[in-house]
C-alpha cells in the first residue's frame, strides 16, 4: 500500500474511509486486528464540527492505532434533537470527518439499525465515550462484553453544538426584537383586516 493511499495514509481518501455496511466494517476491522492494530471506536452526531470535536477525536485516537467513528444519520439526530437538526447534512458531516487527521474509518449509523449494531460489528479494543454519555451501569456492563476496554473522556470544549445554536437564536432574537416590536402590530392589524 502506498503511503498516501488507503485508510492509514495521510490523504483524505473519503471513499476508502467511508464503510458502507456493518459486514464490511467487521471484515475491515478483523483484518486490521489480524495485522496487530488496536481498533478504537467512538460515535456521535458531529453536527457543526468545532474545536471540541476535533480535540475529542485526537484524544480518542491516542488509545489505539485505528480510529473508527460512527456518525448519526440525519433521521437519527432529528428523532433525538428535533426537526431543526442537524444543521449540517449527513453527507457533509461524513466528508468533514474524513478530513480530520485522527479518523481512519467512518460509518453512517441509520435510524433503523439495532441498538449497538456498530459496536457489535467492530468489537473494538477500546470504546471511547464522552463523560456525559447516557449509558446506565447495566449498559456499561453489557458493553464491556463487546469491547476490550471502555475509556471515558471529558468534554474537550466548554460549549456544545446545541449550546452554540441556542446562542445564535438568542442573539438573533435580541437583534430582531426591537425591529419586530415596531412592525408586528401593523402586520397583525393588516392580517386581521383581511380575515
Amino acid at each position: 500500500m502506498a503511503a498516501s493511499s488507503g485508510i492509514l495514509g495521510p490523504d483524505v481518501n473519503f471513499e476508502s474511509r467511508l464503510v458502507g455496511t456493518l459486514r464490511e466494517m467487521t471484515q475491515t476491522v478483523t483484518h486490521l486486528k489480524g495485522l496487530g492494530y488496536r481498533v478504537v471506536l467512538t460515535s456521535g452526531s458531529f453536527d457543526l464540527i468545532h474545536l471540541g470535536h476535533v480535540k475529542y477525536l485526537a484524544r480518542a485516537k491516542q488509545f489505539g492505532d485505528v480510529l473508527a467513528v460512527g456518525v448519526d444519520s440525519d433521521a437519527k439526530i432529528q428523532r433525538r434533537k428535533g426537526p431543526d437538526r442537524p444543521m449540517v447534512p449527513e453527507q457533509e458531516r461524513l466528508e468533514m470527518l474524513a478530513y480530520q487527521r485522527p479518523v481512519d474509518l467512518i460509518f453512517l449509523k441509520e435510524l433503523e439499525e439495532e441498538r449497538w449494531a456498530l459496536i457489535k460489528a467492530v468489537r473494538p479494543d477500546i470504546l471511547v465515550l464522552t463523560a456525559d454519555h447516557s449509558y446506565t451501569e447495566e449498559d456499561l456492563r453489557s458493553l464491556r462484553e463487546l469491547c476490550g476496554e471502555i475509556e471515558v473522556v471529558a468534554r474537550q470544549a466548554s460549549v456544545t453544538t446545541s449550546e452554540r445554536i441556542r446562542q445564535m437564536y438568542m442573539n438573533l432574537g435580541q437583534r430582531l426584537g426591537p425591529k419586530l416590536a415596531e412592525v408586528l402590530p401593523g402586520l397583525i392589524d393588516s392580517i386581521l383586516r383581511r380575515a
